[in-house]
């Protein structure tokens, strides 16, 4: 292994960490990640109540939660956990009111009290934030956010128990539903549904404050990039958030949309749940491709289970939650050989030896488990893990052997151990966290060498790779809220300090491939093999660096009217460039070569750039500043007008770094095979040997061989500048939040750019076209076919109209539902991953994106019905998402591929998407508060054929198939059954 670990870099990120924490040393803690705030101003008629006592008490666990209001009667209640408490309000005189509300994860709510008036809500009404009767969600903030509740994640349908689907009712996001890549989106970055190798989607999930950052490869989160299973188990989110922009500066690793979500907790009660659900292919109708083209359905089923368990421990001191989730599901697919024919003979086997029906297994198993210790009132020590482990085969059939399927092994294991502490306006949270992701995938390295036949491929894949991130991250934020001048302030600042250490390894493509072939012109038949391709060199990579984090924020009520939310943040990565890589005198000399080269001038980067001595520097200026307002017009939460500006830094996935050595270190080769050793299109030739096709016989012959018949990196030379930048978005938002009777409503204009995105481009090709129209290709020195750059001139635009009305659900009212409209203005980018078309991404013209679908809306509704039956249903309309499109049409071949005349881009839309889902469910009640429920859902009611591609490719006077669909996003009609118990 190479290990990239740069002890200087490190050395001094830890001294700045430790300089940092001891800045802060002893200060209060407040972090909303996974918490929640209540402030509001205390009378007694038309009188501010100064020295007032606010007592806040979980009604689950007892635990109290203490302040006193201020010389203006101003109160702040920190560090909630998210539920219901009886909050209670003493004045001086002893006059008191209280209230029973509830307060949700992320939020800071308002609730003001008259103990004059000497009201109190009943008990059992379980309702949200409630204010002087009137019942508002944190209507007083900048941030563009949207809670998602237990019941809605509980009772909406849903087909796979992936909690992140529902990110989907938040304006702005786009859930990507793709089979093997199933995470989400904002403001038009990375909404690709296949995604990018070198780049994510910016954003982040955050599980009781654990991140969730995905730092090596794409999927936005870890596990996520070639998995068909879920990141977090289901059954032990309470609830979470969805931030879609203009977050705070506590919030960090994310350039366009944040969740966070809080897990359930035992309580002073004993309580648990089971549940099961089963498809098979005969609750699946066949798709419109299988319709048209006469297949039949394939064979599935799945079963997905588990169990939940809290209560407590010592009463009112200890607590425990347990769950456990099953996902199994079992594919057929059949192998289905063709016939050798005439060549029969000439092999030693049957091809139909691999035929029949295979299972292809996925299985994933989700755990999650929490220790709370209510130490004394003001004190809390949490401890909680989690554990997903997750297999699957797949990628065979057809000709395909099974042998030859893909292998998957995704683990990922996180931990948290917290401790909170409460002073008289005071709060410090501090947390250790650990989180470990294992990603295996590619050939069985037991099948042995691949055999690839015209009519079947059998024995291992080529490739099999490993990723591995593993962190340790230590957190302490801190807050004060007893700071009153000019009106009332919550102060905020706190410090992270997180080892990162990251793997790639494997096989890269090293497991040699015999490809058989039958051409007579050749003298070859399929009783030898033509060619061999194979691996050698080093495919392996590791690398530490270490993060901080720091931030400070101030939430200044500068009156009952404004509201102002002014932060800071700064980020640092000690490693994220591989600073200790020190480019290879070989690849210099390439370099330096192409740099004399008249046709690059005047070039538009500088080779020097691309050279490392091993001394590349961390970047010191990654500062966010994020600053918002809220104006409440009458003071009494109905109409707010709200808006902000943000910088919000993400990550350079350590992908970009790692092929730069990868690239270099692994080395790819092939020897052409002959019946008589002569040589084959001026290429030697090696008179082939049936022991070439075993291990030591292949060995013996690399070993005979005069020169190494590999090549470094495919002949391709991949740099990254010494400079890179850290991609970042700069977001604008302005709007207005209105109460209308029982509903929540908003309108936000919504401005994002993206920038420093990372893009690649060949430097080996002409500054101008040539007199063909092109770029000239420029031959390199030192066997290099490409040299592949990295730059950050590569940006996005977007601008939308979000929009949402809004009801919660409650157990008083009977119904609840919302509906988010997300109006696309413009979703464009200047770049693309790869740009071997236009060089120079910084003098491209932006073109649409993969965001630039341009109305969506997503509505959701649960109600209860007589005989406790529940009904609920999601319904999802998009105007159309764009597709790819190459238009070389625009002039007669070659013109057409010309830059300046080609189009690249997402130009053209599907038709329009709709899918509408439905869930009933029937309770039970047995003995007593035990309850059993059955359920049904069908997804896709109307079973219309969403479509997820098209052919995008047009030139030569026209395709007939341009804008024909080829692919489809989301499922055909589908049926769920399933059933639950609860006590």
């Amino acid at each position: 292994m190479t290990n990239l670990f740069s002890a200087k870099g490190a050395a001094r990120g830890i001294r700045i960490c430790l300089l940092a924490t001891s800045l802060l040393a002893g200060a209060p803690a407040l972090a909303q990640l996974t918490t929640s705030t209540i402030r509001g101003v205390v009378s007694s008629g038309t009188t501010a109540a100064p020295g007032a006592t606010v007592t806040a008490v979980n009604v689950e666990t007892n635990a109290t939660t203490r302040t006193v209001a201020g010389p203006n009667g101003s109160y702040v209640l920190t560090g909630l956990s998210p539920g219901t408490y009886d909050i209670k309000f003493v004045a001086n005189g002893g006059a008191t009111s209280s209230q029973r509300v509830t307060i949700e994860v992320g939020q800071t709510a308002s609730l003001d009290a008259d103990t004059a008036a000497a009201t109190a809500s009943p008990p059992g009404d379980r309702a949200a934030i409630v204010v002087v009767g009137r019942r508002l969600v944190e209507t007083r903030t900048s941030e563009i956010g949207t809670n998602v509740s237990q019941e809605q994640i509980e009772n909406l349908p849903q087909n796979n128990r992936n909690f992140i689907n529902f990110a989907a009712l938040a304006p702005g996001i786009r859930v990507n539903q793709s089979e093997f890549r199933q995470t989400f989106a904002g403001a038009g970055v990375g909404t690709d549904k296949d995604g990018e190798s070198t780049g994510g989607p910016q954003v982040n999930v955050f599980i009781d404050g654990v991140s969730l950052k995905g730092n090596v490869n794409q999927g936005g989160i870890v596990g996520q990039d070639v998995s068909r299973g879920n990141p977090f188990s289901q059954l032990a989110v309470k609830e979470f958030r969805v931030l879609s922009s203009n977050f705070k500066a506590e919030f960090e690793d994310a350039g366009t949309a944040i969740i966070t979500a809080v897990t359930k907790s035992g309580t002073n009660d004993f309580h648990g749940e089971a549940f099961v659900s089963f498809q098979n292919e005969k609750m699946i109708e066949r798709d419109f491709f299988q319709k048209k083209n006469n297949e039949a359905k394939k064979p599935l089923k799945r079963y997905q289970y588990g169990a939940a368990l809290g209560g407590p421990i010592i009463r009112d001191k200890l607590f425990f939650f347990g769950t456990y989730e099953a996902n199994i599901q079992d594919r057929i697919s059949n192998v289905v050989p063709g016939s050798a024919g005439a060549q029969a003979n000439l092999i030693n086997f049957d091809p139909q030896i691999y035929a029949g029906s295979y299972v292809s297994p996925f299985r994933e198993k989700l755990g999650f488990g929490k220790l709370t210790l209510q130490a004394t009132e003001n004190q809390k020590i949490e401890l909680s893990g989690s554990i997903r482990k997750e297999t699957d085969l797949r990628d065979f059939g057809g000709t395909t052997a099974r042998s030859k399927g893909t292998k998957v092994n995704n683990d990922v294991y996180t931990a948290k151990l917290s401790h909170t502490y409460r002073g008289d306006g005071l709060l410090n949270e501090a947390t250790i966290d650990f989180l470990k992701s294992k990603l295996a995938f590619g050939g069985d390295q037991d099948a042995g060498f691949g055999f690839n036949y015209p009519f079947v491929q059998f024995g291992g894949r080529a490739d099999f790779q490993t990723v591995q991130q593993r962190s340790v991250t230590f957190r302490d934020n801190l807050s004060f809220s007893n700071v009153h001048w000019n009106g009332n302030h919550l102060i905020k600042i706190g410090a992270k300090v997180s080892f990162q250490k990251y793997s790639i390894g494997g096989s890269g493509s090293f497991n040699p491939q015999f490809d058989f072939f039958n051409d007579p012109s050749q003298n070859l038949d399929i009783s030898l093999p033509g060619v061999v391709r194979f691996g050698g060199g080093n495919p392996n990579l590791t690398a530490k660096t270490t993060q901080i984090g720091l931030f400070a924020q101030d939430d200044w009520e500068v009156s009952k009217h404004l509201l102002i939310n002014a932060g800071l943040r700064w980020d640092y990565d000690s490693n994220a460039k591989n600073n200790a890589f020190v480019t290879p005198p070989r690849a210099i000399a390439a370099l330096q070569n192409l740099a004399l080269d008249p046709r690059i001038q005047p070039a538009f980067y500088n080779v020097n750039d691309y050279i490392s001595t091993g001394n590349r520097k961390a970047d010191l200026k990654n500062f966010a500043p994020r600053l918002g307002f809220s104006y409440d017009v009458n003071a009494d939460q109905r109409t707010v007008f709200f808006g902000g500006y943000g910088r919000y830094y993400d990550r350079a996935l350590f992908r970009n770094a790692a092929e730069e050595s990868l690239k270099g270190q692994f080395r790819t080769g092939e020897i052409l095979f002959s019946k008589d050793g002569l040589p084959r299109f001026g290429q030697p030739t090696i008179q082939f040997q049936p022991q070439y096709l075993t291990p030591a016989g292949f060995t013996a012959l690399l070993a005979q061989l005069a020169a190494d018949p590999t090549r470094p990196g495919t002949d391709e030379l991949r740099v990254i500048p010494n400079n890179l930048k850290t991609p970042y978005t700069d977001q604008f938002s302005i709007g207005v939040r209105q109460r209308v009777g029982i509903l929540r409503t908003s309108l936000t204009f919504n401005h994002t750019v993206g920038r420093n995105q990372i893009g690649y481009a060949p430097l080996n090709r002409s500054t101008n076209p040539g007199s063909n129209g092109f770029y000239d290709y420029i031959p390199l020195i030192n066997g290099y076919g490409n040299i592949i750059a990295a730059f950050n001139t590569r940006r996005t635009k977007y601008d939308a109209i979000f929009a949402t009305i809004d009801k919660p659900y409650t157990k008083a009212s009977h119904w609840g539902g919302g509906i988010a409209y997300t109006g696309v203005l413009r979703s464009k980018q200047r770049g693309s991953e790869f740009n071997f078309d236009y060089p120079n991404i910084g003098e491209q013209e932006y073109v649409p994106n993969a965001g630039n679908e341009k109305h969506r809306i997503v509505a959701n509704g649960i109600v209860d019905l007589p005989f406790d039956v529940k009904a609920s249903t999601l319904v999802t309309y998009g105007s159309g998402a764009p597709f790819f499109v190459i238009d070389a049409n625009r002039a007669p071949p070659p013109q057409g591929f010309q830059p300046g005349t080609i189009r690249l881009g997402y130009f053209n839309n599907l038709p329009y998407f709709l899918q509408v889902d439905f869930r009933l469910q029937k309770s039970f009640k047995l003995f007593g508060d035990k309850e059993f429920t059955v359920s049904g859902e069908v997804f896709n009611v109307f079973n219309r054929a969403n479509f997820g591609g098209a052919d995008g490719f047009i030139c030569c006077g026209g395709n007939p198939n341009f804008g024909v669909p080829n692919s489809l996003s989301g499922p055909p009609r589908s049926f769920q059954i399933g059933a639950s118990a609860k006590f």
